[in-house]
């Protein structure tokens, strides 16, 4: 009996312990949506150091493995499409500059796959330029008359959430409209209640984010409490420059991640779900995320009844942005991690599953049941993603960009049977290799000339990598990305 307690009190603390480290990182779904039988999530993670080889989403009491890669936007080119609703009230000419800064900074640092919708509110919501090219957005920007002298800012932001979710969907584009006012409220009309639109912004597949101009703090509080309640960001020009909030808005929607999960075989009459997406290093749980989200009807087939574009309903503690309010920098401690009851919840009953599973296996020794021997079951792993860009030098085909899966050994070097051919003259037949062990990426030295460099540094032996590094082999300098 002292034996069994012994074990039992073990098996708890690892449980607990186990419980902790799930809890070191964090990982949130910032949108998810169903559009032709597909579930899309982007989800946000920070401290996740292991890499990620598979994804599965729990959906209506099934499982559902993920159909592409784990990726961010920026990696897997996905479609953004900004919507700006700019207020062009008699209030707003002193801010015009402003405005333009930011459409400036948002078009430069946007990235490939970006396109604009320019709209204005005043009286009415007003679609001034659609399919807009980044080359264009200044020139449309300038010709915004500031001249009218009703602001119905609640009606306007309902009335863009109501086009945008109108628009034939590119398949997993990230959608985001952005309201850039001074946050007063002018509508005789009486408009939508604030707390409506609350839950509207929360339950829409669009991300509101929202830029405040002036210094009603009232008015620009109660705008950026509709940014928080999408998951967006809102930010006030003067505690950051319009430049800046540009440049945060871009770079973290281009941080979040990206994946796609094929609903087929889902059969469902619609209504509000809990989705559950599990991310694993082979066979190991890295994170978890889990939110409600209101499901379309969707057939056998996993297709759509209606034409309806479905939503999410964010978790129920929002994350707050990576970025804060202020745009700065932010520690792991600003973004809130996975749910703690999730995670609790999880190292618990992993625990006790361990307990269960000692137990039972004591009483079978004790009964003296011999085991039944038989193959180990193996589950087949997913290689880790890899994607190559070239920095300097030549690569076989003139190639500029590579798609790589690493599941076994990847060779670098002259020759042509190498995954990775080097085509500059200076490179060894086989300068270095790439593997993987326990979910890291590795690089190892194959030519003892010191032609091998890692960001700079030679390479000696055998490296871990980690996204971003440089690896140069000869006078060809590549960059690997995972």
């Amino acid at each position: 009996m002292k034996r069994l307690t012994s074990i039992f009190l073990a098996l708890l603390l690892a449980g607990l312990m186990c419980t902790g480290a799930l809890a070191a990182g964090s990982v949130e779904i910032v949108r998810a949506f169903v559009y032709d039988g597909t579930l899309y999530t982007y989800i946000t993670m920070e401290g996740i150091e292991k890499s990620v080889t598979k994804a599965e989403a729990r959906l209506g009491g099934q499982t559902f493995p993920s159909s592409d890669r784990l990726e961010t936007v920026r990696q897997a080119g996905a479609p953004v499409t900004w919507l700006l609703l700019v207020d062009n009230s008699t209030s707003m000419p002193a801010f015009r500059q402003e405005t333009e800064d930011f459409a400036q900074s948002l078009v430069q640092s946007g990235g490939e796959n970006t396109r604009f919708i320019l709209a204005t509110f005043g009286d009415a919501f007003t679609v001034r330029a659609e399919d807009v090219s980044p080359e264009e957005l200044s020139g449309e920007m300038e010709k915004i008359p500031f001249d009218e002298r009703v602001t119905r800012l609640h009606t306007a932001i309902s009335q863009g959430l109501d086009y945008f979710e109108g628009l034939p969907r590119q398949r997993s584009e990230l959608r985001c409209m952005v309201v850039l006012s001074d946050g007063v409220q002018y509508d005789p009309a009486g408009g939508i209640p604030y707390e409506e639109l609350l839950e509207r912004v929360g339950a829409s597949d669009v991300i509101l984010h929202s830029v405040g101009l002036g210094d009603d703090r009232e008015a620009l509080d109660s705008m950026g409490r509709l940014a928080e309640a999408s998951g967006g960001i809102h930010q006030v020009i003067g505690e950051v420059t319009a430049e800046a909030a540009g440049t945060v808005l871009a770079e973290d929607s281009g941080k979040l991640f990206v994946t796609s999960f094929d609903l087929s075989g889902l059969t469902t009459e619609g209504g509000t779900e809990r989705v559950s997406v599990i991310f694993a290093a082979g066979s190991e749980l890295v994170c978890r995320a889990e939110a409600q989200m209101e499901l379309p009807k969707l057939t056998e087939e996993g297709g759509t009844g209606a034409d309806v574009q479905p939503s999410v309903l964010l978790p129920e503690s929002p994350a707050q942005s990576p970025n804060g309010t202020g745009g700065g920098p932010a520690s792991p401690t600003d973004s809130p991690t996975a749910p703690p009851v999730v995670l609790l919840i999880g190292g618990i009953a992993a625990t006790a599953a361990v307990i269960i599973a000692a137990a039972v296996l004591l009483l079978r020794r004790k009964q003296r049941v011999p085991a039944v021997s038989g193959p180990a079951i193996r589950e087949e792993q997913r290689g880790i993603y890899m994607r190559l860009e070239l920095v300097r030098g030549e690569l076989a085909g003139g190639q500029s960009q590579q798609e790589l899966e690493l599941r076994d050994d990847l060779m670098i070097g002259a020759d042509p049977a190498c995954n990775i051919v080097v085509q500059d003259g200076s490179a060894a037949p086989r300068q270095a290799r790439l593997f993987s062990m326990e979910g890291a990426v590795y690089v190892e030295a194959l030519d003892t000339s010191g032609a091998a460099q890692v960001n700079g540094e030679e390479l000696q032996g055998t490296r871990r990598l980690r996204s971003g590094d440089e690896i140069t082999a000869g006078d060809t300098v590549i960059c690997l990305k995972f």
